[in-house]
């Protein structure tokens, strides 16, 4: 967490800022971790962990996430990921084999409150999708993070989108996955019309996030509702995370608008 509370209270004092109001800012990372098998083959949990620390992100959306599946030694990524990493956790499959689980989920560095899951439309025949609903306390504000993995057909992610779409309410809200189609796509258009783009330049090569050792598509958003502002966004392509996975995770630091101590933002906690 990253608190501007020295930064908050000189503003607040030539009068700019309500007294005792406090800003945050959040480090949000997608990250579709291929179930922890990189492009060299090998499947490497802590691989995966080691991306995700040096990112130094607070909260962050994992896609392809196994849980007790035969292909990775039965492990639970979620809770290892967590342990690892000293932060709560989310998960929920939408997809059972193998005497497993596969799906996404969401670590967090700050209290998660509840959380379910949203099935998503699809193509007969195709893999299931869903949207994992996390709900976060930043600070005493409640803070809504979505992360979901969209399909391969367009005309099922649109679908897939306006889905999302009925879920969304009015609190600082992120949405965040890999969504398979670029910034022209029609999920991604869809999903603009309600949020914003972390990114700053839309198509930008630099945003490029797939496949990971040679980029040249960005499938990975990091979007936001109007209640919260993007300070920054970046691919973050260290040199493990060209090898831990078949993408590279991309990552926003975005600010909560700052709240009295004694008051919170519509949307509160009950």
């Amino acid at each position: 967490m990253r608190n501007l509370v020295a930064a908050v209270s000189l503003v607040c004092a030539a009068g700019a800022a309500p007294c005792g109001a406090v800003e945050t800012i959040v480090r949000v990372m997608t990250y579709n971790i291929h179930h922890a098998e990189g492009s060299d083959g090998k499947v490497d949990v802590a691989r995966i962990a080691d991306v995700i620390r040096t990112a130094d992100a607070d909260v962050v959306c994992l896609q392809e996430v196994d849980r007790h599946l035969g292909r990775t030694g039965g492990v639970d990524m979620p809770s290892v990921l967590a342990r690892m990493l000293d932060m709560q956790v989310a998960f929920e499959p939408n997809l059972e084999f193998d005497g497993g689980e596969y799906g996404n989920a969401t670590l967090s560095r700050h209290l998660i409150v509840r959380h379910e899951n949203y099935r998503l439309p699809g193509r007969e025949g195709a893999e299931p999708r869903g949207c994992l609903r996390t709900v976060l306390r930043v600070n005493e504000v409640e803070v809504e993070v979505l992360n979901t993995h969209l399909g391969l057909d367009g005309a099922e992610r649109q679908k897939q989108a306006a889905a999302i779409l009925t879920y969304v309410r009015d609190v600082p809200t992120v949405l965040a996955g890999d969504v398979n189609e670029d910034v022209r796509g029609p999920a991604v258009t869809a999903l603009l019309a309600r949020f914003s783009d972390a990114a700053r330049e839309d198509a930008h090569p630099r945003y490029h996030t797939f496949p990971a050792a040679a980029p040249d598509r960005r499938i990975d958003f990091v979007l936001v509702s109007a209640l919260l502002d993007v300070l920054s966004s970046r691919v973050f392509s260290a040199e493990t995370a060209a090898v831990a996975s078949d993408h590279l995770p991309f990552v926003a630091d975005l600010r909560l608008p700052g709240v009295r101590r004694r008051g919170l933002l519509p949307g509160r906690l009950k």
